[in-house]
């Protein structure tokens, strides 16, 4: 009798282990408490406007350059993305010499150089490409088909449907930052341009941006929780103009972590994707995180009539962070 209660009760602890071993299985939560997904070819419809971010790539593929890349060409396939936005530190450490310096070859060209990627490049200049000859940056563009550094600042427009498009506007951070100014011998082409004319240009381009999607690229943070802090001059001089003309995103590098935030009673949301090579420092959070991490990644913008998704995307392919908004937040 006894053995048949032991055997019984072993029964009822092993099926009870069982229960609630199933019963508390779970799929991988991200910060948002969305399940973590892969990038398919549904992921994001086809009629939206599809485009991948990347930031502070350039170390001649190594760190987690290609990783990135790699998977980049990957979801580029999948969601048939349109071209690629990139918010600067293009080239570490000192940026280019020239238009013929073999980093074009083994820094850009023969790292991202699957079909995929093969479209047009949106960049902006950051503080590295600073330390080297910032205008080969630009030239390159007549030399390139899809290196589309068309200015120090410049702005374009992409269409999301027949009656709605984007205004993208992309503008010069490192001008800003006093701290650059005061060392011409490591920034030779920074003192030479001219802040006051870039702030007239972009307060024009806003006042006359009539787009009911309004982006704003650079690299430099307005909002950040890392220990670097917001960054006094672009909250000084660029974050003002952004709010009064209601642009709904930033979107930047710098910080090589990943981080989303947004000021409570304010519209603008501010994305950083800084990991597009170099992962530090520690994503820290403040009372306007609404997401923080540290991991080799990039960013996926889809766009649709009335609303965006957004999501950073890790070198498996997994959307780590996903997050929508529509044109009336």
């Amino acid at each position: 009798m006894k053995s048949i209660l032991k055997k019984t009760y072993s029964v009822l602890i092993t099926t009870l282990f069982v229960v609630l071993v199933t019963s508390f299985s779970f799929s991988p939560l991200n910060e948002t408490g969305n399940k973590t997904a892969s990038i398919t070819s549904t992921t994001f419809a086809k009629n939206s406007l599809n485009f991948i971010i990347v930031s502070d790539w350039g170390w001649n593929g190594f760190k987690h350059q290609q990783e990135v890349a790699d998977q980049m060409a990957k979801s580029a396939d999948s969601i048939h993305s349109q071209y690629i936005v990139s918010c600067g530190d293009n080239f570490q450490i000192n940026g280019v010499a020239s238009i013929t310096d073999p980093l074009w070859i083994s820094n850009f060209e023969n790292i991202y150089k699957e079909p995929s990627l093969l479209v047009d490049w949106f960049p902006v200049l950051g503080n590295h490409d600073y330390k080297g000859n910032s205008q080969a940056e630009i030239d390159y563009s007549h030399v390139s088909r899809r290196w589309r550094l068309l200015d120090r600042n410049y702005t374009i427009v992409k269409k999301v449907n027949d009656s709605i498009s984007a205004r993208l506007i992309f503008i010069d951070t490192s001008p800003f930052i006093d701290e650059y100014r005061t060392n011409p011998e490591v920034f030779p082409d920074l003192l030479q341009q001219d802040t006051t004319k870039e702030i007239n240009w972009l307060r024009n381009v806003l006042e006359n941006a009539h787009e009911k999607w309004i982006f704003v690229f650079g690299h430099h943070p307005i909002c950040t929780a890392t220990h670097y802090g917001s960054i006094k001059e672009m909250n000084a001089h660029i974050k003002p103009l952004l709010e009064k003309y209601h642009v709904q995103c930033y979107f930047c590098g710098h910080n090589h972590n990943l981080q989303h935030l947004h000021e409570k009673g304010k519209q603008i949301d501010y994305f950083i994707t800084g990991t597009g090579g170099e992962c530090y420092p520690p994503a820290d959070r403040n009372e306007s995180t609404l997401f923080s991490k540290l991991e080799p990644a990039f960013s996926i913008v889809s766009l649709h009539a009335d609303s965006l998704s957004f999501c950073f995307v890790n070198t498996k392919g997994t959307i780590i962070y996903r997050y929508s908004r529509s044109t009336k937040n």
